[in-house]
């Protein structure tokens, strides 16, 4: 039986072999915005300056797949990417800094008339690589990103600049940027002007005369099929890519509809990768906002499920946009440690003003716990659109988690985290989908069960809490800094003040520092010395600890109850009985005091 023929398999295509040269004489390139933002990393950077920088002859470069945007009689066509704008964008941030290059041996104190001369006019001959013009004088740029930043800084540098804020995309256009600048500095060495000159020009031709293959198809909505089918048949794709492609060409009807959905789809995306650095952020809150909401599915499925729930719907495309949005404002803040409490405006119930959501979102950020996300979403969610979850009930599920993974991840490093999200998971499912408050009630309490059902033994978190220690002086392997850093710690002590109300929640931990109530003494090396040991630590703002300096309990006394310190049984008894300096043995009592109190009181489920 002949197998059957795919709709991608009748597209018109074409094909030429072209080098970057002709593609940069002859094109323009436009990304379009069902398009990723540039992407390539260090490791992607040193591949092309290996191969294509340094290449001792034509080397292929692979291909790209255009169709033709807008055709021009007197004037090059331009052409949209669906693949290989990554390559394209490359070549143009080298050859911007090849320009700048020729500008910079041009102003050498050295150089002279001949060779200020020869390196401008390579300069300018570098820049019509970057912006063309046609007869009339009017620039184009050769290749148009959404990016500002890249006309601004790589096509035209003496553009005023508009203070565009810096995406991932721009970042990465910057990262590259100054990867180049690197290595061809280490190329130009002690030569002498004019033989610069030669080395710049060398480089500049390895990089034009890179071969491409260049597919252009007849029509936008061939690209749109080539682009999911790339995916299919083992281009590099991320899940946020074939998303952000479906919902733009199933969603919208015409031009200004795309560029509305992609423009809200780019605040989305810039919104959960904020600060994180990894390039899975944007695919990973797609997949558990989903499984916040819905029966979970693995993460290579997800594309299949999203495509399913919106096919032949326009209102479900944007409707799923929507869930995204909502979800978006909530994830932005996990997984960071610096997370502040919000303004509380009048009629709007937000999960970020209330200071205890806060302290668990912050607590789960510095265990480094990322798997109860769906659960996060699901019950920020249901507390700010619904009133079946009541503040209280916000609350409790924040310490829930947060408490299981203080005993299980925090303390006790407990295995894997497969069954936990799964848990996590068929909670966030059920919450959402409760339609009462005493549904809301039941799903909560089954949670608490199943957590504290999972919880390490007893001896275990008790003996790892008493081995906390911190000793910022000490050199330490990574494993010990994970549980003696300074935040960890800080949260810790902390978290006595707040249980007997002597702080407040929402504190900034960045503002507080942590008292070796017996001083640190610079003969000792070792951590597991009681100096360092949390049975002689306590917390202090850090413009009351600056000025305690190595003085004797009785003389930190009233800085400690002036900052709100925890005053446990132990170290009152301490302080009552003018104890200078304690002992190890004190020490070690009230390291299993504190324990004890941790484990029955504070993170007790």
């Amino acid at each position: 039986m002949a197998e059957p023929v795919s709709s991608v398999d009748l597209i018109p295509i074409e094909s030429q072999t072209r080098t970057i040269q002709t593609c940069f004489q002859q094109c323009l390139y436009e990304v379009p915005n069902f398009q990723r933002p540039y992407s390539w990393s260090l490791e992607q950077l040193e591949d092309f300056w290996s191969d294509v920088v340094l290449a001792q002859g034509d080397f292929f470069f692979g291909s790209t797949v255009t169709w033709v945007s807008e055709k021009r009689d007197l004037f090059n066509d331009t052409y949209s990417i669906i693949d290989g704008q990554q390559r394209l964008t490359t070549s143009a941030i080298a050859l911007s800094v090849l320009r700048d290059s020729f500008n910079k041996v041009a102003t050498r104190a050295d150089a002279g008339d001949a060779e200020t001369r020869a390196a401008k006019a390579q300069a300018i001959t570098t820049q019509r690589y970057l912006v063309a013009t046609d007869d009339d004088g009017n620039p184009y740029p050769i290749l148009k990103r959404p990016e500002r930043i890249f006309y601004e800084y790589i096509q035209n540098p003496s553009a005023i600049p508009t203070g565009a804020k810096w995406t991932s995309g721009a970042q990465r256009i910057g990262e590259a940027r100054r990867f180049f600048e690197n290595k061809i500095v280490g190329e130009m060495g002690e030569l002498s002007a004019a033989d610069q000159v030669e080395r710049l020009k060398s480089i500049r031709a390895n990089v034009l005369k890179a071969r491409i293959i260049q597919v252009e198809l007849a029509s936008e909505e061939d690209g749109f099929l080539i682009f999911e089918t790339l995916n299919t048949r083992g281009a590099d794709l991320r899940l946020s890519d074939l998303v952000k492609n479906l919902l733009i060409r199933g969603g919208a009807t015409d031009v200004p509809d795309r560029q509305a959905i992609a423009d809200r789809w780019d605040r989305v995306v810039e919104r959960v990768q904020d600060g994180r650095v990894n390039p899975d952020v944007a695919d990973r809150f797609i997949w558990q906002s989903w499984n916040s909401r819905r029966t979970a599915v693995r993460e290579p499925e997800l594309f299949k499920e999203i495509s399913g729930h919106v096919r032949g719907d326009r209102a479900k495309h944007v409707a799923y946009l929507e869930e995204l949005e909502v979800d978006s404002s909530t994830y932005e803040w996990l997984e960071n440690e610096d997370v502040r409490v919000q303004s509380a405006a009048s009629g709007v119930r937000n999960a970020y003003s209330v200071p205890e959501f806060v302290d668990s979102v912050r607590a789960l950020a510095i265990f480094n716990v990322s798997v109860a996300n769906s659960t996060v979403l699901a019950i920020a969610r249901k507390y700010q659109e619904t009133r079946l979850v009541k503040v209280a009930q916000l609350i409790e599920v924040m310490r829930l988690v947060e408490n299981f993974h203080f005993h299980f991840t925090a303390l006790t490093n407990s295995g894997s985290t497969g069954g936990t999200r799964s848990r996590y998971n068929r909670f966030a499912v059920r919450l959402e989908g409760a339609q009462s408050k005493s549904a809301v009630a039941e799903a909560i309490a089954d949670l608490k069960g199943k957590l504290k059902a999972s919880l390490p033994a007893r001896e275990r978190s008790e003996k790892a809490f008493m081995s906390l220690f911190y000793a910022p002086s000490l050199q330490l392997t990574q494993a010990q800094k994970l549980r003696a850093r300074k935040i960890f710690v800080a949260y810790v002590l902390m978290a006595f003040a707040k249980s007997e109300k002597t702080l407040p929640a929402g504190q900034n931990l960045a503002s507080w520092s942590i008292e070796h109530i017996k001083p640190q003494s610079q003969g000792v090396k070792d951590y597991r010395d009681s100096t360092y040991s949390i049975g002689n630590l306590t917390l202090l703002t850090a413009a009351l600890n600056s000025g305690l300096g190595d003085a004797s309990l009785p003389a930190k006394v009233e800085a400690l109850r002036k900052g709100s310190a925890y005053f446990d049984s132990e170290l009152e008894s301490w302080a009552s009985s003018g104890l200078v300096i304690p002992t190890d043995e004190q020490i070690g009592k009230r390291s299993a005091l504190l324990a004890s109190e941790a484990l029955d009181k504070i993170w007790n489920l």
